[in-house]
Order: structure tokens, then sequence, then C-alpha cells
């Protein structure tokens, strides 16, 4: 296999292997999220059968073939033979930023992306990714080639030259650009830290949204971005500007955590007033804790 990214090792494939073996519905849920899928019983055109797994819905066995066969099988319908799902992740320097001992928030957003790929995949269904920050740099369309996820990782491993500052940054023409792209209604994931002015993303994400589209922002922050766990005079410098400026770290620590809390709590709110979904990733909790409570959300949402 291509060499993957730190910390998506085969041991971390295997568990997820694992997690997708156990139920479908599973994957699906990771998918779609809290959504009913787009994807599945929309189409009225048949074009196969495939065997039943424990917690599908009964209501698609065909039971003229059980009452032939004695084996249980459901109708697959045009829509339903081939999910498509693209990962975008954001390519911005401020991607780049990483506390000592942890993967760098691009580095974080690298085996998410190739995780979430990987399972669907392994699902059976196609997908995809983009990269960008002030326009869509890379696409690769979803596709179920057997080649797709080495594809995939040689796409996500030749971005992090590309991680550079941009005076004029606006993460809207990412996303409206694929939507440009999207042949087809899809599952879209927009990984970033969203480090920028939101109401461009909103648009974007109102785009995406318009056109039928199931979108999930995957919001990654560093555990320092969060907590702010500096003391002292501080010489801080901006990942995407360049821009100095010196402060007390005792001064401005309160003030800075309630922004910090604030901004997120906008994002998640205008992000689901949209119909999108919306999750939190730090950097400092193990990839594979991080995935499988993510999962464990995404199914309780599904049974609330």
């Amino acid at each position: 296999m291509t060499n993957l990214p730190k910390s998506l090792d085969p041991k971390t494939l295997a568990v997820l292997d694992g997690l997708s073996l156990r139920s479908r519905q599973i994957v699906e849920g990771l998918l779609a999220g809290s959504h009913r899928s787009p994807f599945r019983g929309v189409s009225v055109e048949f074009a196969e059968h495939r065997e039943y797994v424990p917690g599908d819905d009964l209501r698609h066995v065909d039971w003229k073939v059980y009452g032939r066969t004695d084996k249980l099988y459901l109708k697959q319908f045009v829509d339903e033979a081939n999910m498509h799902c693209s990962v975008v992740v954001d390519s911005s320097a401020s991607m780049n930023y990483g506390a000592d001992g942890t993967l760098n928030k691009y580095e974080y957003a690298q085996c998410i992306a190739i995780a979430l790929s990987w399972l669907v995949l392994r699902n059976g269904d196609a997908a995809g990714a983009g990269l960008g920050n002030t326009k869509l740099q890379s696409w690769l369309p979803a596709s179920t080639h057997p080649d797709q996820l080495n594809r995939l990782i040689e796409l996500l491993q030749t971005v992090p030259s590309s991680l550079r500052s941009s005076e004029d940054f606006s993460f809207k023409s990412v996303l409206t650009e694929t939507a440009e792209r999207l042949s087809q209604r899809s599952v879209v994931y927009v990984i970033s830290d969203f480090l920028m002015q939101l109401p461009p993303v909103f648009q974007g994400i109102e785009r995406l949204r318009v056109e039928g589209h199931d979108v999930t922002l995957i919001h990654i922050l560093d555990r320092d971005e969060l907590d702010f766990p500096f003391d002292g005079v501080l010489q801080l410098t901006g990942l995407e500007d360049n821009q100095e400026v010196r402060v007390e770290a005792g001064v401005i620590a309160d003030r800075y955590q309630a922004l910090v809390s604030e901004y997120c709590e906008e994002l998640e709110a205008k992000s689901r007033n949209l119909g999108a979904d919306y999750e939190l990733f730090v950097t400092d909790v193990n990839l594979q804790t991080a995935l499988l409570a993510y999962f464990q959300r995404i199914q309780s949402r599904r049974s609330s």
C-alpha cells in the first residue's frame, strides 16, 4: 500500500475495517450524519441485488428471491449502487500549526480525510477529494477505482509544500468550485480550522446545500488554540498574513478563550441552520479515539 500519513497505520486501518464490517448502517451514519442519506431509496430504477446484512431495512428485502433461494437479498436502486463522497481539505498556512509532540492541523486533517475515504471505499461507494485555500488547487473526482485510495493518499501528500499564506484568503471560492465540480448529489466533508472570515464560508456552504449536497464541517483546532496555555510576554506571528504582535499572555487569556468559544459556537450554529453538520476535532486526541467517538455521536443522533 502507498505510504500512509503519520498515525494512520495498519493497526488503525484494521480497527476501522472492523468497524465498517460491524454494520453497514454505521458507515452510512458516518457518511450522512444525522440526515437521511439523499442516495438511498430515491431512484425507482432497479440496479442489482446484494446480500442482507444484519441491521439492513427489511422493507427492501426481495421476498421473491428469498422464496427461490432461501437467502435474504436486498434490492438496490441506481442511486443506491454508488454513493459519492468528496472530502475537501483546507491547505491554507494556518493549517501548519501544531504544538510540540502532536500532529499539526494539516497532518491531522490528512489522516481524517484518508480514514473517511477508506471507509467509503471499503463500503463499496465512491470517494474523492479536493484541496484549496483561495481556490480549489487539486481535485480528484469520486470513484470506486481499485487504486482510488492510493490516488487520494498521493494527492494529500503532495500538498504540504503549498501550505502558504495568502493576503486575500477566502474559502468561499473553494466551496463554490467544489459545487461546480460535483456531477451528482454527494456527501461533502469540509475539513478546516476555519480561521477565516465566516460569512463567505456560510455562503459556500449554502451553495452546496442548495444544490442538494449533504455537508459536514470537520473543524480542526490545536489544543493551544482552545486553551491558550501560555504565560509571560509573547511575540505572536500570524500564519496567514505574517503580522506580528507583542502581548502579555495573562492579560488576554480569558478574553481570548471567550472569543474562541463564541467563534466555535457561531460556526456550529449557523452551519446547522444551513442544514450542515458540524464536528470539532482537537489534534491532541488520538485519531482512532476521535473517530470512534464521532461515529457514536452519529449513531446517537440517528436513533434519537
